[in-house]
């Protein structure tokens, strides 16, 4: 597995407004709980499949400081603002190591959204996972969350129904490792 390290990019989005994308820091945990704790009851159950209301301290941490050979944590902030606000999370984690696949999410705050935020940062988290090795991205995701469905279409994910949960279906990316 490569340690890659990104340096943070400002992008304009569709409706002209800016956001800098760049790793997740130690010191963003207070933002990214208020980030996840303002986001509506839909977007949550739609990214955490119905099962988490609330962030645990450990997890926040886990996701400020990740394990870089298992996961990585991309944050986008306006560019306008220099307040610390969180708009949009992209990760992937993976329980394995050295990690061959990885899940990814995506979420972006009600506000942000359909101005193409969250294309790129699940771009952007694509880039890394290649240049670190990782051969497959996977998300797990309720049958009814059309945007995810159009995104990972749109990003080229193959999709499959889950087998084991008739109401969720699998999106897959196979990786090509950087440089072939």
């Amino acid at each position: 597995m490569t340690t890659v390290t990104n340096p943070a990019v400002t992008e304009m989005l569709r409706d002209g407004s800016r956001v800098t994308i760049r790793e997740v820091r130690p010191d963003d945990k207070a933002a990214l709980n208020a980030f996840f704790e303002g986001l509506s009851a839909h977007s949550k159950h739609l990214l955490f499949l119905g099962g988490v209301a609330h962030l645990r301290d450990r997890d926040l941490e886990r996701m400020c400081a990740p394990d870089r050979a298992k996961a990585m944590t991309y944050v986008a902030v306006p560019a306008a603002q220099h307040d610390g606000r969180i708009v949009g999370v992209c990760r992937y984690a993976s329980a394995q190591s050295p990690c061959v696949e990885a899940e990814i999410s995506v979420a972006v705050t009600d506000d942000w959204q359909h101005k193409g935020l969250a294309t790129l940062l699940v771009t952007r988290l694509i880039e890394h996972a290649r240049n670190a090795g990782i051969e497959r991205l996977y998300s797990v995701d309720a049958a009814t969350n059309h945007r995810m469905r159009r995104l990972a279409r749109h990003l080229g994910f193959s999709e499959r129904p889950d087998p084991d949960d008739v109401h969720q279906v699998i999106y897959t990316m196979e990786l090509t490792p950087a440089g072939r």
